[in-house]
């Protein structure tokens, strides 16, 4: 989301070139009755949006006047800098802008002007007038002794937009268009032309290449029905239709991006002011122009569904003939040889296929989900689809790790209402490519299909404006943010708001593109993501205390080089505009989106400035109604004398009585602004001292803090002042120092006896255990063999006692085992007298007995010593 850096910048202040541009023109040489009065009646039946522009240059019509200026001249202008590419050191406010006559009937006022993609056409529309018009390029325009131009123009539709048809709601250029010169127009009663424009067929602006009736393809069956829009002079009756078919605006789905689902940009999306939602997809010229990526991405979707509905038992038969006519339609562009539009695009261009039909079915009326709260629509915005670039490029690239694929795989629908607010709607289903079948034998399926209808998910409702400020003729629009795409800005009565989805989509797209078997606990991650994950709301203008009164639809120029990032628009006669941070997109995959350069201090947003009424501006009527009654007087017009002395007469009641109509007029205008302005004095003063009293508070708290006792005399009714503060704070420096000290007593205690453990002498029983220690490793320490000279460690005496044990045991078994053997071998060869025998025999049991006890003694008195020797080496550590 944009920050705003300044409001009401001061280049558009009272006397500014910029501020007299959206001035309105001199009313003496028109009939301004009529012309009030059809402003009046324009505003009625569709939104303002008398402001286009052109890269920095900005068009605006006030009354049937279309103006022209550079917005960068402006601001140079307003802040006393002069251009160095004009020779002309210093320009009048008159020179900085121009008038374009239109050849607008001065008894019209222009209600909408919008810009071609290519820049070279401009669509201007009053209620029931349509004309295009050439601009001229910028270097023309920029010219400065030329301050009054005449633009060629055409009318469009001269039969058909009349005064006894109905009135236009909305014009729009095709962005598919390869030359940007095919116009749409579309009617109140939903009728939508679209004109294919040539300068050198004059044909082309009388009659349009596509015209249909909603009401009729509403309620048509088959492509051979009448869909035609009804001829001029032709009567027609009441319908049903006529109120729930009121259009209020329109849109297209896309702008042919790369990025965007394929059907995006040829569907066309028709909003009813009483709530419906239809679409026409696709809505094409006869000559179009698509990405490298498009055709194969919808060819290879359109070929995988139908072998899904062919193979598929579920699938309904209207579900396999609108797959078999996207295929056709499809196989039609792939067998014609397209011709390359040169430019940075590389687009190829191709021919609108007349098979099924060149006018497609109407889808809707879209079925909102929860339904949303009562409110007639009064625009329409939508947000294509993300195509995953996975399925575009190699299979290589890891699109994951460089965050390409940022956006929502669904469609987004937002509708603004006359009530200030703004329903966020996700387009789960999509929509695609639908013909009306040319035979009647499948009437029947399409008249089922009415069954099943498309529905659109309400995600979020957002508030702006409450309904006691919104104006009587309320027309909240839409404008698209130049920056990012999940940005909108939306005019309301009330002011400009940034509206940024950016919070929830990458969540919401993680959920949707989740395998199945990720889908566990989706339902709790939703319900977070609906309360955490919220559109963020910021105001752009300052706050009004009553509604703007006519206020134009904005529009958001971003020139980073020189202009900056602004958002324009218009009140009447005042202009609002706020000054946006120019967005700086990461230059390594791997930085942050949002980057935000560091800052000592971030500087506080500066207050909106006061903007002086027109009224005090205006010269008073009085002094021309004197010299228009002298006049009189002197050619003897009336029986009065203005100059001669008052008498009590009708001719001098009749003067004072015009002059105090007059003067009390203008001095309650006047009144109301000086009261005005007397409020705002008022406010400032009380939020000065509010901020006073606010600053004297936490300056109370920081002195308490800090132990300064400068505190002012106490005042009645007032909180009472913190006292007593640095006796506190010596205190507790006191007390902690103290502390320290105590601390530090302590561990120099403990220092001293550390110190004195490590000289103490060993006590009778420590030295009595030593010297048996050391005895017994001279009693088994010579039997040792493996220890090295001059090694005396705990480690190596224990290893010897292990090896000394070993040995004995060792020499144990092998006198045992020759013992016995000898004993045996005596016995068999010689068998002496039992006696004899007997005796030998217990006198060799007792010697082996004996030995046995030996070796017992030795072992324990060496495991005994093994165990003291670890544990003097477990103390030594």
């Amino acid at each position: 989301m944009p920050k705003v850096i300044q409001r009401a910048p001061k280049w558009l202040d009272h006397g500014q070139a910029a501020y007299d541009f959206f001035q309105p023109a001199n009313k003496s040489s028109i009939n301004g009755k009529a012309r009030a009065a059809s402003e009046l009646e324009s505003a009625k039946d569709g939104p303002s949006k008398r402001i286009a522009h052109r890269g920095t240059e900005i068009f605006y019509a006030t009354g049937n006047e279309l103006r022209w200026a550079d917005v960068a001249l402006l601001k140079e202008a307003g802040e006393g800098g002069i251009r160095p590419s004009r020779a002309q050191p210093q320009k009048s406010p008159q020179t900085l802008y121009k008038s374009l006559h239109t050849s607008i009937p001065s008894n019209q006022s222009i209600q909408q002007i919008s810009v071609s993609p290519t820049g070279e056409y401009i669509a201007i529309l009053t209620k029931h007038l349509c004309r295009v018009c050439i601009l001229p390029p910028p270097e023309h325009l920029n010219f400065p002794e030329q301050q009054t131009l005449k633009l060629k123009s055409f009318t469009v539709g001269p039969t058909a937009h009349v005064l006894e048809q109905s009135p236009l709601v909305s014009a729009l250029w095709h962005p598919l268009s390869p030359s940007g010169n095919a116009l749409l127009t579309i009617t109140l009663d939903a009728v939508v032309r679209l004109w294919e424009l040539d300068i050198d067929n004059r044909a082309s602006f009388n009659e349009p290449s596509l015209a249909v009736d909603l009401r009729k393809l509403a309620r048509a069956t088959s492509s051979r029905d009448d869909l035609a829009a009804n001829k001029y002079g032709v009567k027609k009756g009441y319908s049903l239709d006529d109120e729930q078919m009121r259009v209020s605006a329109s849109c297209f789905g896309g702008t042919g991006q790369e990025d965007e689902d394929g059907w995006s940009s040829m569907t066309l999306w028709i909003a009813m002011a009483p709530g419906d939602v239809y679409a026409l997809c696709p809505f094409l010229p006869s000559q179009f122009w698509l990405s490298p990526t498009v055709l194969p991405s919808l060819t290879t979707s359109v070929v995988a569904k139908a072998r899904v509905h062919e193979h598929s038992q579920q699938s309904t038969e209207l579900e396999k003939l609108i797959a078999t006519h996207q295929r056709k339609w499809l196989a039609e562009l792939d067998d014609q040889d397209p011709s390359i539009l040169p430019g940075l695009r590389d687009a190829a261009v191709y021919s609108r296929p007349e098979k099924p039909a060149s006018m497609p079915r109407l889808q809707g009326p879209f079925e909102i989900s929860p339904e949303p709260d009562s409110g007639d629509i009064t625009d329409i915005h939508v947000i294509a689809p993300n195509v995953s670039q996975e399925d575009l490029f190699d299979d290589d690239e890891n699109f994951d790790d460089l965050a390409i694929d940022e956006g929502l795989s669904v469609g987004v629908v937002c509708l603004s209402t006359n009530t200030g607010k703004v329903h966020i709607c996700l387009n789960l289903e999509g929509v695609e490519a639908e013909w009306l079948p040319g035979s009647s034998r499948n009437r029947a399926l399409y008249q089922q299909s009415d069954e099943n209808v498309k529905t659109l998910l309400l995600y979020e409702t957002v508030h702006l404006a409450p309904d006691d400020q919104q104006g009587d003729e309320a027309w909240p629009t839409f404008t698209p943010s130049p920056a990012d795409r999940y940005e909108i800005f939306s005019t309301q009565p009330t002011g400009i708001y940034n509206l940024s989805l950016r919070p929830w989509v990458r969540a919401l797209e993680d959920e949707l593109s989740a395998p199945v078997t990720a889908t566990e606990g989706i339902d709790f991650r939703m319900n977070l993501i609906l309360e955490s994950s919220l559109t963020t709301v910021s105001r752009l203008t300052a706050e009004v205390d009553e509604p703007l009164d006519d206020i134009n639809a904005a529009i958001s120029i971003l020139d980073a080089s020189n202009l900056g990032y602004i958002t324009l628009s218009s009140s009447g006669k005042t202009p609002i505009a706020a000054i946006l941070d120019v967005p700086v997109l990461a230059a390594h995959p791997y930085l942050p989106d949002v980057y935000e350069p560091r800052a000592a201090l971030t500087a506080a947003e500066e207050r909106a400035p006061y903007q002086p009424a027109e009224v005090f501006f205006h010269a008073s009527k009085l002094p021309g109604l004197l010299e228009s009654w002298r006049r009189e007087s002197a050619n003897g017009a009336v029986p009065g004398d203005i100059k001669g002395l008052v008498n009590f007469s009708p001719y001098t009641l009749q003067k004072m009585t015009e002059a105090h109509r007059v003067l009390s007029s203008e001095t309650h205008m006047l009144g109301l602004a000086a009261a005005d302005l007397f409020r705002r004095c008022e406010r400032m003063i009380n939020e000065m001292k509010a901020q006073i009293e606010r600053v004297r508070e936490l300056s109370n708290r920081v002195n308490s803090v800090t132990g300064d006792d400068e505190f002012p005399e106490q005042t009645p009714g007032e909180p009472e002042l913190v006292r007593g503060g640095k006796s506190k704070v010596e205190n507790r420096v006191r007390q902690r120092q103290e502390k320290t000290r105590e601390i530090h007593e302590r561990v120099e205690n403990l220092r001293k006896k550390m110190r004195g453990l490590g000289s103490k002498e060993l006590s009778a029983k420590e030295r009595a255990f030593a010297d048996e220690v050391e005895r017994i490793s001279k009693t088994v320490m010579p039997l040792s063999t493996n220890l090295r000279n001059g090694e005396d460690t705990v480690a190596s005496r224990v290893d010897a006692v292990r090896e000394v044990y070993a040995q004995l045991k060792e020499q144990a078994e092998s006198v045992q085992k020759e013992l016995e053997a000898k004993g045996e071998a005596e016995a068999i060869s010689s068998r002496p007298s039992t006696a004899n025998g007997t005796k030998a025999w217990d006198y060799k049991q007792r010697k082996m007995e004996e030995v046995w006890r030996l070796l017992e003694r030795e072992t324990a008195l060496i495991e005994a010593t093994t165990l003291r020797l670890e544990n003097l080496q477990a103390g030594a550590a």
